[in-house]
């Protein structure tokens, strides 16, 4: 028995009959399409938000809602029954996300009615504070906005509506737990 020598136009021959245009282009769809689902897969994964602990404490303290009034330019603000504020007249939203600039009050408020979290540190300098609090940020970025505000009491604050957190040794946990206990449980939950 003679063994054919295969050539290399003939091995070019054969593939041209099984690989069509018609079916490199419907392989490739399908592999690009497993991709891009594994990619989804792994990024969701890795950015997943952490589950409550019910381990960790809730030290927040509630206050009573001050409505959901909205302030006409010029209008000023009543005394509010926290601080930073967590309910009352307010002013527009802005978006969620994180802020080196001081925002006023009444904006942040319009947030905490939409089920938002905002988180602010009081010195400007405080890195460990800001990276902290990007973190959680991060972990949330549709319902978080953090702030420097030099009025806190302490040297972080948590606000959601009607709802206090204030600390001066950080703990990432205890925040992502605030968010997950306080966040959107307001008037009008919008996602971020």
């Amino acid at each position: 028995m003679k063994r054919r020598k295969r050539t290399s136009s003939g091995i070019n021959a054969r593939l041209g009959q099984y690989l069509t245009v018609d079916r490199v282009v419907i392989g490739g769809s399908i592999l690009a399409s497993v991709l891009i689902v594994a990619v989804i897969a792994l990024n969701s994964a890795l950015n997943r938000p952490p589950e409550l602990s019910t381990e960790i404490p809730d030290n927040s303290i509630a206050f009573p809602s001050q409505g959901t009034e909205h302030l006409e330019p010029g209008q000023q603000p009543p005394l509010y029954n926290s601080n930073p504020p967590t309910s009352g007249p307010h002013t527009q939203s802005i978006r969620t996300g994180v802020y080196t600039e001081i925002v006023p009050d009444v904006s942040l408020i319009h947030n905490l009615e939409h089920g938002h979290v905002w988180l602010s540190y009081r010195d400007a300098g405080d890195q460990e504070a800001i990276n902290v609090l990007t973190q959680v940020q991060q972990r949330f970025p549709g319902r978080v906005v953090v702030t420097n505000r030099p009025q806190n009491d302490g040297r972080v604050a948590a606000a959601a509506w009607s709802r206090l957190l204030t600390v001066d040794e950080l703990n990432a946990d205890e925040l992502f737990n605030f968010v997950l206990r306080h966040g959107n449980r307001a008037p009008e939950n919008v996602p971020g």
